[in-house]
């Protein structure tokens, strides 16, 4: 036989004691033992204040188990009295000495959690608890299916001088000191205000005042507290008859649920406050403005601000519903404007400052991922990685690493200076984005400005041109690699620390041609796309057509272009009429016509490396032929 004490609220918090007939069974929260005394103990090891530490003692008589409460310690109230184990309303006080039959059930205080079963098997526990679940389910049924009246707490006709005066004072000087300024954090926040709320109401017995996050889970509403203030009661628990009256995936910021002993004294139950509950309010944490929508926490739930008094007035509680309102309102607007600040703060890292202008008069939708027609630049410091390699010491090796931070600091302003948006960082490069966010730009004009956001780069880092023996030429700072097209771009990750993502063929097709730039030892790659729409528009740039090619990882071939730039900047410098000796060579090479391929490149400068790339192919191909199905694309090892 079996005396199991169980928390009501959460079965699965028990403990159990195996009765005998020669030893008492001691229970409480922390049950003293004399030393030699032969008694077992059965502690209570969740939070319910109104168990006492040595609360009762039992005794096992047969089949029957008799029950006595404990003297009261020094300085303390006697141990609660036990109950019969129905819903909280319908409990009655048992008679000492309580004596319980198999199968019998007590409960500790009128509005306790902890109940204490008296069974012949462990099994019986699961349908006895299940059949006082059903019975208190019953007794809030009522409750559930009311209709709550649309009373507007904003005009309440008799507010006492005392409640105005006081909330005046709180508003101008308490308010500001204790919340509205020197929070750090949202949990911050939400337990300054907490704490502002229970020493601002009145309520003789206490006041309780939590933010929670809500949420629909398959056994009903879910709650996070997220106000975790450390003078609060240590077994505070919010109604959830009461917070099931709200739809967490529907919340209407607009609407007030309040609970009054004097209107619903017959159903409500709030067990762990120990004391008479007057009123308790829930107040969804939105700004007074209509169109504002309810706040939400990190994870996305809805915010409520949840408040009961007891032993409070009901004038005292109908004035301050206004008060709390107003409350809820300034936290969503500090809520609101710390997120319009982060905001700011991450776009700073992507946007350039006209971009972002421009963007607080748009929906911040645009920032959701979508299908767009972009440009994409990725911009690769040549050689970084092996000068760290080489490095000797951690003072060069912090040098190089600052010299870089410049370079790519030097990549971020002319991204920026040229419309763009700096979507990544790596840690020798960057990648710029034009045509994202769509702004009613033309298509063609994303294109020429990523192609002159290069050349400015090129240019401006001309003075950490490296002239290579191996080459034996200028060889660029960065590599650049330019595609345009479709792609699936936008904001991705945690609300609190988003950032922008690409996806799609067009954006790894970019990334490619950065490598393949340093096949051809040149600074910057475009592909085909992005030539046609910066030649529909007027520029006096120069292109030249290096190859059909397959990168590494890709099923298709592409038509490249090279950005034509000077030597003294890392270009190959090449001529227009040499510029077409080129291309007709490539011609030869896309036709089989190996001798002729090789014969033009010989004519081009011997410091020029696209020809000696082609013509390399081109011995290659003569040698070993390619089959018939082949269509002039010659493959990258470039990844």
């Amino acid at each position: 036989m079996y005396l199991i004490a169980v928390n009501l609220e959460n079965p699965r918090e028990m403990s159990v004691a195996k009765a005998s007939e020669d030893r008492a069974i001691r229970l409480g929260r922390r049950p003293m033992t004399e030393e030699g005394e032969e008694v077992d103990v059965l502690r209570i090891t969740w939070n319910d204040r109104l168990v006492s530490r040595n609360h009762c003692e039992a005794v096992r008589e047969g089949d029957r188990l008799s029950l006595s409460r404990l003297p009261a310690l020094a300085g303390r109230s006697t141990p609660n009295a036990l109950y019969s184990m129905k819903p909280p309303l319908e409990r009655e006080v048992i008679a000492e000495p309580v004596s319980l039959s198999l199968g019998d059930a007590a409960v500790i205080g009128a509005k306790g959690t902890t109940a204490l079963l008296w069974l012949r098997e462990l099994g019986e526990l699961e349908p006895a608890l299940e059949a006082y679940h059903q019975a208190e389910k019953g007794e809030e049924k009522p409750f559930e299916d009311a209709t709550f009246s649309n009373q507007n707490y904003d005009e309440v006709a008799q507010l006492d001088e005392y409640s105005l005066r006081l909330q005046l004072k709180l508003l101008q000087k308490e308010l500001p000191e204790q919340v509205l300024t020197g929070w750090t954090n949202d949990t911050d926040l939400f337990t300054r205000a907490s704490i502002f709320l229970e020493n601002a109401l009145p309520g003789q017995k206490g006041v309780s005042a939590v933010f929670l996050g809500l949420e629909a889970t398959k056994e009903g509403i879910g709650y996070e507290i997220e106000s975790p203030d450390p003078t609060a009661r240590a077994d505070f628990r919010p109604s959830r008859t009461l917070l099931s009256q709200i739809d967490p995936r529907n919340p209407e910021p607009r609407k007030i649920h309040i609970w009054s002993s004097r209107e619903h004294h017959t159903v409500f139950r709030a067990e762990s406050l120990g004391d008479q509950v007057d009123w308790v309010i829930v107040i969804p944490v939105a700004r007074l403005d209509e169109k504002a929508d309810i706040s939400r926490d990190s994870e996305g739930r809805p915010l409520f601000l949840y408040v009961e008094t007891r032993q409070a007035s009901e004038t005292a509680a109908a004035s301050f519903v206004p008060f709390l309102r107003l409350i809820s309102s300034l936290v969503a607007s500090l809520l609101s404007a710390r997120e319009e600040q982060k905001l700011q703060d991450q776009m700073a890292a992507y946007f350039s400052p006209g971009l972002r202008r421009l963007m607080q008069r748009q929906d911040q939708s645009v920032l959701e991922p979508a299908m767009v027609d972009c440009t994409v630049m990725f911009a690769d410091r040549r050689g970084h990685s092996r000068m760290l390699e080489v490095a000797k010491s951690d003072e060069e090796i912090l040098d190089r690493l600052d010299e870089n931070q410049k370079v790519v600091g030097l990549i971020t302003e002319e991204v920026f200076r040229s419309n763009g948006v700096v979507t990544d960082f790596a840690g020798d490069g960057a990648l710029g984005l034009w045509g994202w966010p769509n702004l009613g730009k033309d298509e063609d004009t994303h294109a020429l400005e990523a192609v002159e956001a290069a050349e400015a780069i090129i240019h401006r880092l001309a003075d950490r041109v490296i002239y290579e023996e191996e080459q034996a030429r200028d060889m660029a700072a960065v590599r650049i690699g330019i595609s345009t097209g479709r792609i699936a771009v936008g904001k991705t990750g945690p609300a609190q620390q988003w950032h922008i993502s690409v996806f799609g063929s067009v954006a790894n097709l970019g990334a490619r041609l950065e490598r393949i730039a340093k096949e051809f030892r040149i600074p910057v790659l475009v592909s085909d796309d992005t030539f046609h729409r910066v030649s529909r528009v007027k520029s006096d740039r120069r292109f030249r057509k290096l190859c059909l090619i397959r990168p590494a990882g890709f099923e298709e071939s592409y038509p490249i272009y090279e950005l034509v730039l000077p030597k003294s900047v890392g270009g190959s410098g090449i001529t227009e009429e040499d510029t077409k000796v080129y291309e007709e060579a490539l011609q030869c090479v896309i036709d089989r016509r190996w001798d002729e391929a090789i014969d033009f490149l010989d004519q081009l400068p011997h410091d020029d490396p696209p020809s000696a790339w082609l013509r390399e192919k081109a011995v290659h191909f003569r040698e070993n032929p390619p089959g018939e199905s082949w269509g002039g694309e010659i493959s990258s090892i470039s990844k």
